[in-house]
C-alpha cells in the first residue's frame, strides 16, 4: 500500500472476555495450535490460505492470503502477516500486520475450575485506511468470532480430540 503512505486514520481498543468449558492447559494448546488447516474456522469466502513457520518453540510466523480480496476490491489476494509469541502456558501475543491496519493481541487463559477456562483478550487496531469499523462494531466482530472459536474448542474437547491437530 504504498501509495497511502503510512497516515494513522484511528486506533481502537476493544477487551473481550469469554469462558470455554475445557481445562485451561487444553485451551492455550488448541488456540495456539497454528496450522496450514486452520481455514477451516474461517467464516469468509473464499477461504483464505495459510501457510504456518516455526521459527522457534516459541515463535510462530503466519502469513495469511485470500485470494482475490486485495484493498483495491482487485485480483490481487489480501494478505496478512503474524507474528506470534508464545507464553506456554497462560499467555501469547500476537501482532499482525496487513493492508488495512496493524493489530497487536494479547491473550490470556486463566484456570477456573476443573474443565472451564476464562480467556481475556486485548485487541489493539491501528488503521490505515479511513474506512474501518467503529469500536462497537469492532468488539461485535471479535466477540462473534471468539464465540465461535470458543464453540469449536469446547466441542473437540467433548469429542476426545487432541488440542494439537494431527
Amino acid at each position: 500500500m504504498p501509495e497511502r503512505g503510512h497516515r494513522l486514520y484511528g486506533t481502537t481498543q476493544v477487551r473481550l472476555s469469554l469462558v470455554i468449558r475445557a481445562p485451561s492447559r487444553y485451551v492455550y494448546e488448541w488456540c495456539t495450535d497454528y496450522r496450514t488447516s486452520d481455514s477451516r474456522l474461517a467464516t469468509r469466502r473464499p477461504f483464505p490460505t495459510f501457510r504456518v513457520f516455526r521459527i522457534s518453540p516459541r515463535r510462530v510466523l503466519r502469513i495469511r492470503v485470500y485470494r482475490g480480496r486485495g484493498v483495491d476490491g482487485g485480483r490481487d489476494p489480501a494478505i496478512a502477516v503474524d507474528l506470534v509469541r508464545l507464553n506456554p502456558p497462560h499467555s501469547w501475543h500476537l501482532e499482525q500486520i496487513d493492508e488495512t491496519d496493524r493489530q497487536s493481541l494479547d491473550y490470556r487463559v486463566t484456570a477456573m475450575g476443573r474443565a472451564r477456562t476464562r480467556l481475556h483478550l486485548l485487541s489493539t487496531e491501528t488503521w490505515l485506511t479511513p474506512d474501518h469499523p467503529t469500536k462497537e462494531e469492532l468488539r461485535a466482530q471479535v466477540g462473534a468470532t471468539w464465540a465461535r472459536f470458543g464453540a469449536a474448542c469446547e466441542a473437540d474437547y467433548r469429542a476426545g480430540r487432541s488440542a494439537r491437530g494431527t
